[in-house]
């Protein structure tokens, strides 16, 4: 299931991760993809070992842990490093899946992926991050300090950027609980506890939260 999280980081900490940007060096964006997807991958990225990524995904990951909708959308367990994308004219990247693995030799199992977007929409023209959904594709272009968070299983692309920069943080996510349907449910339930929470009466909520918590109980993987 697709998320998107609006306005994920403050103005303050939008400022912060361009500055920070700014100041680090990018380097070839294939140089961390398999062998399969070198061609298809254009870009530019900040890689997970600079020595700013530090800074940068602690500003991520703070922002994130605020966010009730990417707590119960992924239910993460751990956070794979980050990286920063660039996207420049006539740079893109094919249909493709992340990879099923991040942070060799510690391997984290990715679940979920996420892009936060640094650059506003009009700085840019192309570039959307589109989602092969079987019937066509569902494509996103989100205002700066937004984020969308989805399936790492899914097939996705980002499109052609035409003019100016595409600039997003990107990042993956193990879950507690790795079956993306499961996640679903668990995502469903915590927001029926929130809409059933003033006005329903105690005994509903009691059962809503009994099984929210055995199916989180019965799946999670600590």
């Amino acid at each position: 299931m697709i998320h998107t999280l609006p306005d994920l980081i403050t103005p303050d900490e939008l400022a912060q991760l361009r500055q920070l940007v700014a100041t680090a060096g990018f380097a070839d964006g294939r140089q961390t993809a398999g062998e399969r997807l070198a061609e298809a991958k254009r870009n530019q990225q900040i890689p997970w070992n600079h020595p700013l990524m530090p800074r940068i995904s602690a500003i991520v990951m703070a922002a994130l842990g605020r966010s009730d909708t990417f707590m119960a959308a992924a239910q993460p367990r751990r956070l794979a490093a980050m990286l920063v994308s660039r996207y420049q004219p006539g740079m893109a990247y094919g249909l493709h899946v992340d990879a099923p693995l991040m942070n060799e030799p510690n391997h984290v199992r990715s679940d979920v992926s996420f892009t936060l977007f640094l650059s506003s929409p009009n700085d840019y023209d192309g570039g959307e991050l589109a989602f092969d959904t079987g019937a066509g594709e569902a494509a996103f272009k989100l205002s700066a300090r937004s984020a969308i968070c989805y399936p790492t299983g899914q097939l996705h692309r980002v499109r052609p950027v035409l003019r100016g920069e595409r600039l997003a943080v990107v990042g993956w996510v193990q879950s507690l609980v790795r079956e993306v349907a499961v996640r679903e449910f668990l995502h469903d339930l915590s927001e029926a506890r929130e809409l059933i929470a003033e006005n329903a009466p105690p005994r509903a909520l009691d059962l809503v939260n009994k099984t929210y918590f055995n199916l989180l109980r019965r799946y999670a993987e600590p």
